[in-house]
């Protein structure tokens, strides 16, 4: 039994682990510092990033850009035979994967920083995996394991992510890996606990489309945070970067007022019906898509400051997390 309690504390702070990593990757990007480090797993060739420019070679940019070329080369290989030939021609020829940036001291250590909070979490995951054995259910145990085996190619997806420079397609993919780690540590914590479900048609139904709904606009949001760092790369003055957002943006912007509506109507939903136990969820869901709404309306309206960015989607993350509990915690019959 002890074990079994020690499971759940692992599982929670493993899982507020893993949103704050996603915090710190957003702080990371926000501050353009997601190639402060060229190579992977190590940081301009070393364990512990250099402290100034001596400290490498003269020609560090063209050695660091051919290890990646050539990593490169091997994964266009391996997409191209696997049958993606689109994103197998745009690893090996897109000119953005190309480009080298130059030592900066704070940015490699940020990036260093955010990788150091990666191991970390592996550690964290391991402890989720051994612990859960002591549940006593199979499913838990299988769980476990997958999760600490999906959190290992988590981090090969992310040495990917710096080998292309990070490459739009691979970004995506990496935070819907970051959700689905997050969705598979709720489950555990749900299973293991042996919640009891609530019963309630109509509350399922609405929670289930508004899940559906606001998974692609997760997506959209990081279609958005790439064009935002394009124009942090090429458009210094951000009071300029408005009017070079694209048509996504402004869907992105538009949805969001179908995602409020979707989760007001949850809300009435859970304290019109016997879903007692789920109001303080409930009202959390609400606040965060209302803070992720005003975050949203800061960025746009004071020329996309820095320090909102991580938590538009640090807020995101945790309206995805509640959506999920609320489908495993809820039944039609």
């Amino acid at each position: 039994m002890a074990n079994k309690n020690f499971f759940f504390k692992v599982n929670n702070i493993t899982l507020g682990s893993v949103l704050v990593l996603i915090l710190v990757g957003s702080i990371v990007r926000s501050m353009g510092a997601g190639m402060g480090c060229p190579d992977w797993p190590k940081c301009f060739g070393s364990y512990v990033p250099p402290t100034s420019s001596e400290q490498l070679p003269s020609n560090y940019l063209e050695v660091f850009k051919a290890e990646r070329l050539s990593k490169n080369l091997r994964l266009s290989k391996l997409f191209s035979k696997l049958g993606f030939g689109a994103i197998a021609d745009k690893i090996a020829t897109d000119p953005v994967v190309l480009q080298e940036q130059e030592f900066n001291v704070t940015k490699a250590w940020i990036e260093y920083v955010n990788r150091l909070v990666g191991v970390l979490i592996g550690f964290l995951v391991f402890l989720n995996m051994i612990f859960a054995f002591s549940v006593g259910k199979r499913w838990v145990t299988v769980v476990g394991v997958f999760v600490f085996i999906l959190t290992g190619f988590q981090g090969w997806v992310g040495s990917l992510v710096v080998s292309t420079n990070l490459l739009k397609g691979f970004i995506t993919f990496h935070m819907l890996l970051a959700l689905l780690i997050v969705a598979l540590l709720i489950w555990m914590q749900v299973r293991a606990r042996e919640m009891h479900k609530v019963q309630s048609k109509n509350l399922f139904i609405a929670t289930l489309i508004l899940f559906i709904l606001f998974t692609p606009q997760i997506i959209l949001g990081t279609e958005v945070r790439h064009i935002i760092d394009g124009l942090l790369l090429g458009e210094p003055d951000r009071a300029n970067w408005f009017d070079n957002l694209s048509s996504v943006f402004l869907f992105h912007r538009s949805y969001s007022w179908l995602i409020a509506i979707g989760t007001i109507a949850v809300f009435l939903l859970v304290i019109k019906s016997n879903a007692s136990q789920l109001r303080s969820a409930a009202t959390l869901l609400l606040i965060l898509v209302l803070l992720t709404m005003v975050v949203g309306v800061i960025m746009t309206n004071f020329s996309f400051p820095f320090w909102p960015q991580p938590l538009h989607l640090l807020f995101a993350t945790g309206i995805f997390s509640i959506l999920f509990y609320f489908i495993l915690r809820l039944k039609i019959s």
